[in-house]
């Protein structure tokens, strides 16, 4: 995220008619800075994070949104008040919304905002992953991972090797992060690219699975194919089993926490305002 971030930013959130791209995606928009999307399966509909502001203030702008399987927007302002929200998690039937220096637990079924951590220390939280029972959050900010279980939040790794910590996938035994790259300056760019890394669940042992791949946002599994997306480029990646990196197509700067939908996957774009859908098969 670049300083350009201020000028584009507005304090509403706006909404237009979906458009249909092709047979086998579309686009929905515009929102004001959409930064996640994600698939809620028992209720065959997707969940959107808009911002509607700047990513790093506290403005109480920040809303989630509702759009049906077909990018039809449903509800624009299904969750309002929230301040810069960004990743997303589904945990049972609670959503998980990681917001800065807050986590937020949304009652999927009642449409409601049940509770708000303030997560103590906390810097920038950007990212979760989650399994049936706990989550996993990113802070950006701070070169730290925390851990989401039963109502507390404790943290759960630092280190430096983390590089930036953002998008975050639970695969397996291990946790899957995307890291934004070393000797970040103030404009959010880079020294050195970041990496796609693995925690291992049980000894938090950090491996290098691609080296120096972008500035790494989203992570995304369809099968047994690896998804990665450079927010500042956006280019879209698949990381093959042997840690190369094989690009797969060039989007507007600004594509944000790409997740999976289906044999598909749902790719914010910030700075474009929109949520696509789109097979990469």
């Amino acid at each position: 995220m670049k300083n350009i971030l201020p000028t584009l930013t507005a304090g509403t959130l706006c909404i237009a008619t979906s458009v249909l791209a092709d047979p086998s995606g579309w686009t929905s928009g515009a929102f004001d800075m959409p930064e996640s999307a994600i698939y809620d399966e028992a209720r065959d509909r997707i969940v959107v994070s808009v911002i509607a502001g700047h990513p790093g203030e506290a403005d109480g702008n920040g809303a989630l949104a509702l759009l049906s399987p077909e990018g039809d927007v449903i509800d624009p302002n299904w969750i309002t008040g929230l301040n810069a929200p960004k990743g997303m998690a589904i945990l049972e039937n609670t959503l998980l919304v990681a917001d800065l220096t807050q986590l937020h637990e949304v009652n999927l079924t009642t449409g409601t905002l049940q509770h708000s951590w303030e997560v103590d220390g906390a810097v920038f939280l950007n990212d979760i992953a989650s399994d049936t029972k706990k989550a996993y959050i990113s802070d950006f900010m701070a070169n730290q991972i925390w851990r989401y279980e039963a109502g507390e939040i404790t943290s759960w790794l630092v280190s430096d090797t983390l590089s930036h910590p953002n998008g975050l996938y639970l695969d397996g035994d291990e946790l899957l992060v995307g890291s934004w790259g070393q000797g970040m300056q103030s404009d959010f760019s880079t020294e050195h690219p970041g990496s796609l890394l693995a925690v291992n669940l049980d000894d938090q042992e950090i491996s290098v699975i691609a080296e120096q791949v972008g500035n790494l946002d989203g992570i995304a599994r369809i099968g047994d194919k690896l998804f990665v997306n450079d927010w500042i480029t956006g280019d879209l990646f698949e990381v093959q089993a042997d840690g190369s990196v094989a690009s797969v197509a060039k989007f507007a700067p600004g594509l944000a926490d790409i997740a999976a939908f289906g044999n598909a996957l749902l790719l914010p774009s910030m700075l474009e305002g929109t949520i696509s859908m789109q097979s990469f098969p």
